[in-house]
């Protein structure tokens, strides 16, 4: 009797299409989130990480992997940068998920968005390892060792397009970046103000071999009026990267008398409209200025 009242309501199910439609679409949406909540969401993680730390010679580390629906992943990320001035990088809650209309090219990519040293980041990155890259507001400060003697505050935002990384050190790109509310913390220690405010400062430029390429450099609003451009040869520390800049210096109303004093003491002297034509070489760590 049981028997027969099975297969009779199979046999009532399957003849009513709606309803059978109904069971297969809620039990293969029941199998589908069984499987995604079960899945190795940690061990996805270390391999993804493995794989971008290997492309692009970077030491990172994940923490408190989840799967995202319908498909992504969220981790918070730590960056250990080969810079010792810089702090290690910390980005919460960055959600990796895959750009859908990609997926109908030969080029799939991926967005990362998370949060980052008080502000945001959006990455888009391809399988060919082209990067376009978006940050709004981050905190510079809390991205330098707090033990250095001279740090620069202020928020950042800017973009990079076309940018490509290797663990080979082939880049390449060009970016934009702007520093709001710029100011130069440490200088009483020679005599000035413990925080002497730059204003505005704007760098445009291209990412090259080790090799950043200022095509222009702009400082406005503060205690000096500057632009100018040059290269920075990227090392591992301060004092193995070096400086190429040419920069056009003005002093304004706001500027400390002090200063004035420390720009004639180079030898150098004003042009008629009392700017400061400065040759900048040397090192990040020791400029040297003529």
């Amino acid at each position: 009797m049981r028997n027969k009242l099975r297969r009779f309501n199979w046999h009532r199910l399957a003849g009513n299409s709606k309803l059978f439609v109904l069971c297969l679409l809620l039990f293969s949406i029941s199998a589908f989130f069984s499987f995604w909540i079960a899945f190795p969401a940690d061990l996805l993680q270390r391999r993804l990480l493995q794989e971008v730390s290997q492309q692009a010679g970077i030491e990172m580390r994940g923490s408190n992997a989840s799967m995202l629906f319908p498909l992504g992943m969220e981790v918070d990320l730590t960056i250990f940068p080969k810079i010792t001035e810089l702090n290690d990088l910390e980005l919460q809650e960055l959600q990796i998920t895959p750009v859908w209309l990609s997926l109908l090219s030969g080029t799939p990519a991926v967005n990362l968005t998370g949060l980052f040293a008080g502000g945001g980041v959006d990455v888009e990155a391809t399988n060919g390892g082209l990067i376009d890259m978006a940050l709004q507001n981050i905190e510079v400060q809390e991205l330098q060792d707090p033990d250095l003697p001279y740090q620069v505050k202020g928020l950042l935002s800017g973009e990079a397009a076309n940018v490509t990384i290797n663990g080979d050190n082939k880049t390449g790109g060009t970016f934009s970046v702007k520093l709001n509310g710029a100011k130069l913390l440490g200088l009483d220690k020679i005599g000035f103000s413990a925080e002497l405010p730059l204003g505005e400062l704007r760098i445009d430029g291209k990412i090259g071999r080790q090799r950043l390429n200022l095509n222009k450099i702009i400082i406005t609003g503060g205690i000096l009026e500057l632009n100018g451009g040059g290269n920075i040869l990227i090392g591992k520390t301060l004092a193995k990267t070096r400086l190429n800049l040419n920069l056009n210096l003005k002093p304004t109303a706001a500027t400390p008398a002090g200063m004035i004093d420390l720009l004639n003491a180079t030898g150098i002297r004003p042009t008629v409209d009392g700017s400061f034509l400065l040759r900048i070489s040397g090192t990040l760590q020791n400029p040297s200025i003529r």
